[in-house]
């Protein structure tokens, strides 16, 4: 593994905050350009809204982070007031800007669904890259494993071999930004609905991802499953009841006027 990537006048910049960090600004740069030219929106109101969304994300995603390592919290209190030590939860990163999103869209006027569906690509893209910084750093590694594709971590006896799982959300996440190309060029082709489709998509897939490959993971649980696992099922859900609302509007017979 490499966690530290180099030093610069004494100061290491590490793989996990360098690449999170590039993952992140690649995905609010494209989500700007995305809501601007295909969705019409202002450039202006929707620069405020993805500015305070990704302050939201990084205070959702250091949330996330004591709850992923409450036990540690629990025995160190003193330790939650430093928050520029310790890692960052991608779910809880999600939720808090969808909910600041969501918010701050009504407040400029802003379609919510245009703005969602302008960040799912992004937002997929995003957990590609940020999962590799995860894997160069060597945290959020699962159980040990006999499969072939477990990877040896060097904080690990000589002979253990664990699931690379930030791998694994990597590689699913390629396919997921695969799966909202697709989809949006068939929209194109088809018409697409006044309602979020990409977005919902990408929560169900998301979800998903994080249900299945979070049982690989070690760390906190609670009622035996992972934070993310948790977040991930609700997440899961309200996808599934997004597009569902969407869908069923767009093929809703139309009311005559007389009525």
């Amino acid at each position: 593994m490499y966690p530290t990537l180099a030093t610069v006048f004494g100061i290491p910049l590490t793989s996990y905050y360098i690449l999170w960090t590039l993952a992140l600004c690649i995905g609010v740069l494209w989500t700007q350009r995305r809501a601007v030219r295909n969705f019409g929106v202002d450039i202006d109101a929707v620069s405020s809204v993805i500015t305070w969304s990704f302050v939201a994300m990084l205070v959702g995603a250091r949330i996330g982070g004591y709850f992923d390592n409450w036990s540690f919290y629990a025995a160190h209190p003193e330790r939650i007031w430093m928050f520029w030590e310790g890692g960052l939860s991608s779910t809880p990163a999600f939720l808090g800007a969808g909910i600041a999103g969501i918010l701050l869209c009504r407040k400029n006027d802003i379609p919510v669904w245009k703005l969602a569906d302008a960040a799912s690509i992004p937002a997929a893209a995003t957990y590609v890259v940020g999962r590799v910084g995860c894997f160069l750093n060597g945290c959020c590694a699962g159980f040990q494993t006999s499969c072939p594709s477990g990877v040896h971590f060097p904080s690990d006896p000589h002979g253990v071999f664990r699931h690379p799982t930030q791998l694994y959300y990597s590689a699913i996440s390629v396919g997921i930004v695969a799966v909202l190309f697709l989809v949006e060029r068939r929209m194109r082709r088809s018409g697409r609905p006044q309602g979020a489709v990409l977005w919902p998509i990408f929560m169900v897939l998301f979800g998903a991802m994080r249900l299945g490959v979070d049982m690989l993971r070690e760390g906190d649980r609670f009622f035996g499953l992972r934070v993310g696992q948790i977040v991930g099922g609700g997440v899961l859900v309200v996808g599934l009841l997004w597009l569902a609302h969407t869908l069923l509007r767009r093929n809703a017979p139309e009311r005559d006027a007389g009525e």
